[in-house]
């Protein structure tokens, strides 16, 4: 299988686009590992992005079957964007041990100002200390 990753969302520089009002410009993400797995990311939408009728949070491994829902309203048909594994007889396997590097999706991670203000103080401190003792 080959690896997939495809940003999804209202905004046309996505590389699928979707037209409907419930869909944020950046939507979701879905990708795929080298093994065949399925992920899905939900970019921190407003619309939301539902998993069987769950609220997804961060990302999650898909399987088939699941049901996934843009927004309130928009089905979205994810199996239709995933090639499908080839057959032993449709391909000549070779096994070799290669380092894949693999994709972890992140979050918007928001900065703890107040951890940022320790460690500058700490860092501050630090630096008089070494003054200090030259």
């Amino acid at each position: 299988m080959n690896k997939i990753h495809i940003r999804i969302g209202r905004a046309v520089d996505n590389q699928l686009v979707i037209e409907n009002s419930g869909v944020d410009a950046y939507h979701l993400e879905l990708f795929s590992d080298p093994d065949g797995n399925v992920f899905i990311t939900d970019l921190n939408t407003m619309n939301g992005t539902y998993v069987n009728g769950r609220l997804l949070e961060g990302f999650t491994m898909l399987s088939p079957g699941d049901k996934v829902v843009l927004g309130q309203h928009h089905l979205f048909r994810w199996e239709s964007y995933i090639q499908k594994k080839a057959t032993s007889s449709e391909t000549k396997q070779v096994k070799k041990e290669v380092e894949v590097p693999v994709y972890v999706p992140t979050q918007n991670k928001k900065i703890n100002k107040q951890l940022v203000v320790i460690y500058t103080l700490i860092v501050l401190v630090l630096l008089l200390i070494g003054f200090l003792i030259d």
